[in-house]
């Protein structure tokens, strides 16, 4: 269900977390994902689900007779328990209560090699979990809720839980409504240029269909929006599907699987759980682009299993419970789970019990085996510098553009020996790009959220084993530059604009030429209409040598009306030096 995006967008390469980096997986599985279409992980399932069970009503088998379903309802046991549909493919499902993750419980470079501990127990929850977490804060940015779900930014919408089912999510909280309808609508950086139409309200919800969309963009997933639900999905036909399970007019796995049932009541309680029945697997979910580690267990097809991480109100333990069920379990398969799960468990709370079919295990850990990196996993900044030469970093700031942040970009001029590139910002800020298979190369960039009444960025490169080193530290230069500097640093005539209408596309070209020398360290061309991934920036913070003449930046302008504004950096301060004001 995953949007693509063009090679040539610097968003397709970039996430932006925060310093709560308790999940293994999300920084490098959201970049990842933002290159991954929707076509792409449904052709890794088995056979589509039928469209034409969208009113399917619920099922009349009842369980065989058990005493454990007599008392325990999922639906309403459960907290994501209504959202568990049935698939012909099987479900693979994750849920978060987000308010209840403490700080820091694992480093966040989605490598398990970084730690001590190596205990499927708990690192499968976290690292498959975490990922699935990471998917879905990114799926719900086009429903306009970034930054509802970024502990960094204000919002008048809150999420507090999230349950990922398949290729759907479902986020429950409090919703301003009018506002996300407002996003919705119209063309904005808040749902990545693409402007939707409100096709219907139904059940409480009012249902959205992408209707423009960027040439950036493929595959944009349709929204559903209520007052307390939020539900993202590939398409309105699995958007209902969704819908009709959460009201309970679809049936769910539980309502026809006995053994469902039983491993959701055994161990399906938690502040993240995971879950995968039938033939689905992570893959469903994830595609090709899994997460960057080995969690040394994972489920097969045909497998059904349930894991969760529990965590102590003192945010100092967490214990996780697994259960897990097979036809054919087999000695290696029995042997792995005997001899690896626990393993770093509190000593006294590690149990595994084996019984024909099904296997359980339980265990409490200390948070503080997770909460940092393992001894020798900082690099040094000598041997930071050998992956990644400073001097092949640019920089330019980016004043807000109708949000709250602004933005530091990091572009990389040469090919590197770095598996990766993270920064880290004074007011909590935190983005890490990793490419896929290959190194950062020319061309790379990323961009961090900043404080524009003050900030200060940190960057590291990363090796292929996940160890940091740091490049370099500078203050993000968010003074306003005064009228009269800026008239000094970049005259009125050093800039000439030459506009081209659309050519076959959306949207028109603006291309600034600079025609004379400035005092600029960086010039960015920011237009005001069109989707900000448009915005151009030339020059460097750290540069030695100013923006001189010959210089262009181009950007893409609405051609309805649309205006371009010229910002420059000049010694730690930032201010417009030039507005171009539309084609018309």
């Amino acid at each position: 269900m995953f949007p693509r995006f063009t090679d040539d967008d610097d968003s397709a390469t970039q996430t932006s977390q925060n310093r709560r980096r308790f999940l293994l997986g999300v920084g490098t599985l959201t970049a990842a994902l933002a290159g991954c279409s929707g076509d792409d992980v449904q052709a890794e399932n088995d056979t589509p689900a039928d469209d034409s069970s969208t009113e399917e009503t619920p099922t009349d088998d009842t369980p065989a007779d058990d005493s454990s379903t007599d008392t325990f309802d999922p639906a309403s046991d459960l907290p994501y328990g209504q959202w568990l549909t049935t698939d012909q493919s099987g479900l693979f499902f994750a849920y978060a209560n987000l308010n209840s993750f403490p700080e820091d419980t694992v480093a966040g470079s989605g490598d398990s090699s970084e730690l001590s501990v190596d205990d499927p127990l708990a690192l499968y929850p976290l690292i498959i979990g975490g990922a699935a977490v990471g998917v879905g804060q990114l799926s719900l940015s086009f429903a306009g809720l970034t930054d509802a779900v970024s502990p960094t930014a204000t919002s008048d919408s809150t999420v507090r839980e999230l349950t990922i089912t398949n290729e759907s999510i479902i986020a429950e909280g409090s919703f301003a409504t009018d506002q996300l309808n407002e996003r919705l609508v119209e063309p904005t950086d808040e749902t990545f240029g693409i402007a939707y139409e409100r096709t219907s309200t139904d059940r409480g919800y009012d249902r959205y269909e992408p209707a423009e969309i960027p040439d950036s963009v493929s595959d944009p997933p349709a929204v559903a929006v209520a007052d307390e639900t939020v539900i993202v999905g590939p398409d309105a036909s699995r958007l209902n599907r969704t819908i009709a399970a959460g009201d309970g007019n679809r049936s769910r796995i539980f309502e026809a699987d006995e053994t469902a049932i039983d491993l959701l009541e055994q161990a399906g309680t938690g502040d993240l759980v995971v879950g995968q029945f039938g033939s689905a697997t992570a893959k469903q979910l994830f595609g090709d682009f899994q997460p960057n580690s080995d969690p040394q267990f994972r489920p097969r097809s045909g497998e059904d299993m349930v894991s969760t991480v529990d965590f102590d109100a003192s945010g100092e333990t967490f214990e996780s419970q697994f259960a897990f069920a097979a036809a054919d379990l087999g000695e290696d398969r029995q042997e792995t789970i005997e001899t690896s799960f626990g393993t770093a468990a509190v000593n006294g709370s590690r149990s595994v019990e084996v019984n024909d079919d099904r296997i359980t295990a339980s265990g409490t850990y200390d948070i503080e085996q997770l909460a940092a990196d393992p001894a020798g996993q900082e690099l040094s900044q000598a041997a930071a510098a050998e992956l990644v030469s400073p001097e092949a970093l640019t920089f330019q700031y980016e004043p807000p553009r109708g949000q709250q942040f602004g933005e530091l970009w990091v572009r990389v001029t040469e090919d590197t020996d770095a598996a990766g590139i993270r920064i880290e910002t004074n007011s909590g800020g935190y983005t890490e790009m990793q490419p896929q298979e290959r190194s950062i190369s020319a061309g790379d960039s990323v961009a961090v959220q900043v404080d524009p009444d003050g900030d200060s960025v940190t960057v590291f490169a990363v090796n292929a084993e996940g160890a940091a080193g740091e490049l370099m530290t500078l203050s993000v230069p968010t003074d306003e530059l005064s009228e009269t500097a800026a008239n000094r640093a970049v005259p009125a005539d050093a800039l000439s604009f030459s506009y081209e209408s659309p050519d076959g596309g959306d949207f028109g070209s603006l291309t600034v030429e600079v025609v004379a020398d400035t005092d600029a360290e960086t010039l960015v061309a920011q237009p005001q209409e069109a989707p900000g991934l448009f915005t151009d920036r030339v020059g460097s913070l750290t540069s030695d040598k100013p923006v001189g003449a010959g210089t262009m930046l181009e950007t893409a302008v609405e051609p309805g009306g649309d205006e371009v504004v010229v910002y420059a950096t000049v010694d730690g301060a930032t201010g417009e030096v030039a507005r171009w004001q539309g084609p018309n």
